[in-house]
């Protein structure tokens, strides 16, 4: 019956889309939920480090809560994380749970650090339908250059034992990912392919689902670092964005923001502590117009 009424919602919204209509019959078919906004790292590559200490936080259960039971029954899925690390909240597996429980499904992004052998047994018990890890690098030189305040083979050995328990309990999810960025470093081919088989070793037997790789950005001009590719501003088409037709992003606070790559929040569109989900989605017009 879910799958039916997803499969509706997306029909909705694409028609809803393409006539650029203004105020939608639906509740947002995808949320980001900042379940916290800090982080334990300092990445050379993320927004996170130059987001103010009064603008970091964890959000609330009760406020959680009120926004899950508000999209129970049309939200789709719940991204569980946004501009930090959601493994900080100390209520994400009960967050997990309890959005599971209105028969949403739910995912994580994680920089893997924080896992331990208790961590990931609760969270391959928690329903969790995806978890990806954020890896920069396949070296230990080149990860601890980027990921600030990490240690390669000890965040490595976090993920390798999670996936040993998702074997040992037989269980399918999460949908385990591991992303690794891929730098211009100065290598020959042959060393740097020889760098990524190793690395691709420590995953044998093991049941991970997808190994996506993926290369540095510079987040469309909020990043100035160098050697990492500028996002192209002059395009001869240029195409109208789907997400205030599909999907809502919810900071921390409970403040809403029309996109997930508004982290700092530019486009305020309405707060989830005053104001229920519908009343926020559809404070659009002037966008969708």
């Amino acid at each position: 019956m879910k799958k039916i009424s997803s499969f509706l919602t997306l029909i909705k919204i694409y028609f809803s889309y393409i006539l650029k209509v203004k105020k939608c019959s639906y509740l947002p078919f995808r949320l980001w939920i900042e379940t916290s906004s800090r982080c334990n790292l300092a990445c050379r590559l993320c927004v996170n480090k130059d987001i103010a200490k009064e603008f970091k936080g964890d959000m609330d259960f009760t406020l959680y809560k009120k926004i899950i039971d508000e999209a129970g029954g049309s939200v789709f899925d719940v991204n569980l994380f946004h501009r930090g690390e959601p493994l900080l909240n100390t209520s994400i597996i009960k967050m997990i749970e309890y959005a599971n429980s209105k028969n949403i499904k739910t995912r994580i992004h994680t920089n893997g650090v924080l896992l331990n052998k208790e961590l990931s047994i609760k969270l391959v018990n928690s329903g969790l339908d995806l978890i990806s890890f954020s890896f920069d690098g396949y070296t230990r030189e080149t990860y601890e250059k980027n990921r600030i305040g990490a240690g390669f083979e000890k965040t490595l050995n976090n993920i390798v034992e999670f996936l040993k328990i998702k074997k040992e309990t037989g269980s399918k999810k999460p949908f385990t990912v591991v992303q690794v960025m891929e730098f211009d470093e100065e290598l020959s081919r042959a060393t740097f392919e020889k760098q990524k088989k190793n690395f691709i070793k420590n995953f044998e037997n093991l049941p991970l689902d997808k190994l996506v790789i993926r290369t540095p950005h510079n987040w469309g001009g909020l990043l100035e670092v160098e050697g990492v590719r500028k996002i192209n501003k002059s395009r001869d088409k240029l195409i109208p964005c789907t997400f205030p037709w599909y999907s809502l992003t919810i900071f921390y606070d409970g403040k809403a923001y029309l996109c997930p790559q508004d982290f700092g929040g530019e486009i305020p569109l309405g707060n989830l502590n005053k104001q229920s989900l519908s009343d926020i989605f559809n404070n659009q017009g002037k966008i969708r117009g």
